[in-house]
């Protein structure tokens, strides 16, 4: 297909004033965010942002999106197991797991404050839209946990209040680290493994520790720690 330079400029400009606005949205929230400034940041114009979106909520919703759907798109792509509720094989991927969404937040620090920062409080429909996609996120990781709970692995959990808990320890350790820098990403990342772990081992049948090869922790008395030998 033959490119037109006219389309080409179309496409340039939108990256640009998408670009920018991703910045400003970042570091000044949705409701501060004027459209001026996202002119003063992309060097182009009221029209030209006008030729590409409705309005500044059409935009806001369009990064937002993207960042939710690429995020997600890569986590699933990792959590894929040649056994569907194999969780010797979904416990080893943990750590890429984790690994790859820190990776996301580094190479996107603007998206993931954007998101955090002004997400929510728009307006109804958008929370609406926000939170359905927050709701899959914890809903992949349900998943998981249904499969397990089926093959006998796990009981007495609740696979989507767990699923919504690791997405929002997430999301709140990756605020932290991108606005404080308090702790380092493989600090991050071990930690969060280690509460995950903490969590999911909590409800593991001697049939999950004997699949996983755990032995009950010494220590605490209610008996649902384990560790990995």
């Amino acid at each position: 297909m033959i490119s037109h330079p006219a389309d080409d400029r179309k496409a340039e400009t939108r990256s640009m004033i998408f670009q920018a606005a991703r910045k400003v949205f970042s570091e000044k929230g949705y409701h501060k965010t004027q459209i001026s400034d996202i002119v003063k940041a992309s060097g182009t114009s009221t029209g030209s942002i006008y030729a590409h979106f409705r309005d500044k909520r059409d935009l806001f919703e369009q990064i937002a999106r993207e960042t939710l759907e690429d995020l997600r798109a890569r986590l699933r792509e990792l959590s894929r197991t040649t056994r569907p509720g194999d969780i010797r094989e979904r416990v080893s991927r943990w750590h890429p797991a984790f690994t790859a969404f820190f990776d996301y937040v580094e190479e996107n620090p603007e998206q993931i404050l954007l998101i955090v920062r002004g997400g929510f409080g728009v307006d109804e429909d958008l929370d609406t839209t926000l939170w359905e996609f927050f709701k899959a996120f914890a809903s992949d990781i349900a998943e998981d946990i249904r499969k397990w709970e089926d093959l006998g692995f796990i009981r007495g959990v609740n696979a989507m209040l767990m699923g919504h808990t690791i997405i929002g320890m997430c999301l709140h350790v990756a605020f932290s680290y991108l606005l404080d820098r308090e702790f380092t990403r493989e600090e991050a990342i071990l930690n969060l493994m280690a509460i995950t772990e903490s969590m999911i081992f909590r409800y593991l049948t001697a049939k999950g520790m004997a699949e996983l090869g755990c032995m009950p922790a010494s220590g605490p008395a209610w008996g649902g720690a384990v560790r990995m030998p």
